[in-house]
């Protein structure tokens, strides 16, 4: 199959996703690069549990490595869990794919990536979406602050389903994409560098748990 686009000075360089859908069905999917090829700065398809992802357990949920991906389960309600990759950035573009295979009844919840994570393992940014359909970009400091708060999206595919997540921590601009649509925006300079993680929780008392693989950080596009 050829696919064309046609746009009047072609399209900027970047990252591209593109999807074929048959009567409602997505069928097969794939990315593209136009322009120069941001560098790669770190990147991990969990094919090795000793990449050195954090591992951990206890009565609010868990992460760790299994059957190449990296899980997050959040236990009890209204409990933040996440997991930090043991690296260290300033400015990144964060790529994950994010597949969600638990949630309560009502889809009440929030995944996603976290960057410039603190030495403290907490503070940072939260760029997160909920599997019914909502995003937000909050700053974590002792207490959860929207930059940008939950707001409804079409882009975010529901319940148990994978969404294609991409976090810009770019000098003072935070900036969320899902599935190849940008969703969020938001500005903020109180953490400048810091390592990256995956999260999730559930705001129920039911469990949510979301797989991650293929996270790819790159250095964003100059301005």
């Amino acid at each position: 199959m050829i696919a064309y686009i046609e746009k009047e000075g072609g399209l900027p360089p970047g990252a591209y996703d593109w999807e074929l859908y048959v009567g409602g069905q997505l069928v097969v999917s794939a990315s593209f690069p136009v322009g120069g090829l941001a560098p790669v700065l770190y990147e991990d398809d969990f094919s090795d549990p000793g990449s050195g992802w954090e591992v951990g357990d206890d009565d609010d949920g868990s992460v760790g490595y299994r059957d190449g991906v990296y899980f997050v389960t959040s236990t009890l309600k209204d409990r933040y869990i996440w997991g930090v990759a043991n690296q260290f950035f300033s400015d990144v573009v964060i790529d994950v794919d994010a597949t969600q295979t638990s949630a309560p009844a009502n889809d009440n919840n929030a995944y996603g990536v976290m960057c410039r994570v603190q030495p403290n393992g907490e503070d940072g940014y939260a760029l997160r979406i909920s599997s019914d359909g909502f995003y937000g970009i909050h700053k974590v400091s002792d207490a959860f602050e929207p930059l940008v708060d939950w707001t409804e999206s079409d882009a975010i595919r529901q319940g148990n389903a994978t969404n294609h997540l991409r976090a810009v921590c770019d000098g003072p601009n935070l900036v969320l994409f899902v599935n190849g649509e940008l969703v969020a925006e938001a500005s903020d300079t109180t953490f400048p560098e810091g390592d990256i993680a995956l999260a999730a929780t559930t705001f129920e008392a039911e469990v949510t748990e979301v797989l991650f693989d293929n996270v790819v950080v790159t250095r964003p596009s100059p301005r």
